[in-house]
């Protein structure tokens, strides 16, 4: 990667060099007093941005290393209600099945996910021990907006709530206790601003009480519990890792963890509303439309490939396919971080001109208006 590309994608993102620099410290002991330090307070800034006083545990593993963890502690034997919402709702059934949960998934066509009404009718119909969902699915850009309900609904009936939130975490609204998130899987190189390779879970009295271990060593949570009682993780984890994370939410804490949060839902409306004016259809229903991954189908003539080298070999901007059967059909946008305004202007103007190259219209000034009330959510 050029170092002066901007990622625009569904993760990793850019990263400050504030935060960059705190992994170029010297690497620690992860047995001594300096690591339980570092340890001591990342766990408490991710409660601070989570506002939970939930446990958190760490591990050294992308996202799906920490949606694992849940699959593995939570799923042998049990019943797993899955909501179909894209991609990475079918990896965590995939992952259920494979520790011996028996799925059941609410199906959705692409681009939506199942009403409420429907996942509450299976639920009743299969009563699931657990349910299983992607808050927001970054393939291809789903959010399950119903999110909050679901969780109440699942533990009035005594279900147990494993929630994906990794595309989520400091980019959307989130309320662990208040919701009943049971054990939730967060990692640290989309909205959090981070470099990737970190990824945590932070679970409730109710999931801890739920554990089933055994069936996995490197993901076996209650080794994990064990071992945060001292401060440290049960494996050498990535220090200089930790270090970045733990720089890159106290900014977010200085910044104001709500106005963080605003940052990302505010200007995702105007965002969406740019890109049509530009030609691009959005691909998902909008009552599901994520605020952090934004998806498109191109107009006709426009290969998303073929759009996707240009923007990178012309302007250095770097934006994502689908993935699976989606991967040549649409385009996707992550806006997570603090991208800066001139970096969405860029991309604006820089996809505009590819339109028009084509013959095709795009109403650039228009597009651009869309982005005017953005400096006052920067702020």
């Amino acid at each position: 990667m050029n170092w002066e590309d901007v990622l625009l994608i569904p993760g990793p993102v850019n990263v400050a060099y504030d935060v960059l620099l705190e992994s170029a410290k010297p690497v620690i002991n992860h047995r001594s007093k300096s690591f339980h330090k570092l340890y001591e307070e990342l766990v408490s800034n991710i409660r601070t941005l989570l506002g939970t006083s939930n446990e958190v545990l760490l591990f050294t593993a992308s996202g799906t290393g920490a949606v694992e963890a849940l699959a593995a502690n939570f799923g042998p034997g049990r019943k797993a209600l899955v909501p179909a919402t894209g991609e990475f709702s079918s990896r965590f059934a995939e992952a259920l099945r494979i520790y011996g949960a028996e799925v059941s998934v609410v199906e959705a066509e692409p681009g939506s996910a199942p009403s409420l009404d429907v996942v509450l009718r299976q639920m009743d119909e299969f009563k699931p021990d657990l349910v299983a969902m992607v808050y927001n699915d970054t393939s291809p850009g789903v959010r399950l907006s119903y999110i909050d309900k679901l969780c109440r609904e699942a533990k009035s009936r005594g279900i147990l709530t494993l929630v994906d939130a990794v595309s989520a975490v400091g980019g959307d609204e989130l309320e662990i206790d208040k919701w009943g998130i049971d054990a939730l899987a967060g990692a640290s190189q989309k909205c959090l601003s981070a470099p990737p390779g970190i990824s945590f879970a932070v679970l409730s009295k109710d999931a801890i009480s739920s554990l089933r271990s055994g069936k996995t060593f490197y993901f076996d949570i209650t080794r994990y519990l064990e071992y945060s009682r001292r401060s440290e993780t049960p494996f050498t984890p990535a220090v200089t890792l930790l270090s970045s994370l733990n720089s890159a939410l106290a900014n977010i804490i200085e910044f104001g963890v709500n106005r963080w949060v605003r940052l990302h839902i505010e200007r995702a409306l105007p965002l969406y509303r740019a890109f049509e004016k530009l030609g691009f259809e959005p691909f998902v229903k909008e009552e599901y439309r994520s605020r952090t991954v934004l998806s498109f189908k191109t107009p006709a003539a426009v290969s998303p490939q073929k759009l996707r080298e240009r923007l990178a070999e012309a302007y250095n901007i770097q934006i994502a396919g689908g993935l699976g059967k989606l991967r040549d059909s649409i385009i996707r946008i992550g806006v997570m971080g603090r991208i800066p305004l001139r970096e969405l202007v860029a991309l604006i103007c820089a996809m505009g001109l590819e339109v028009k190259e084509l013959g095709l219209p795009a109403n650039i000034e228009g597009a651009l208006y869309e982005l005017r009330n953005l400096e006052k959510v920067y702020g």
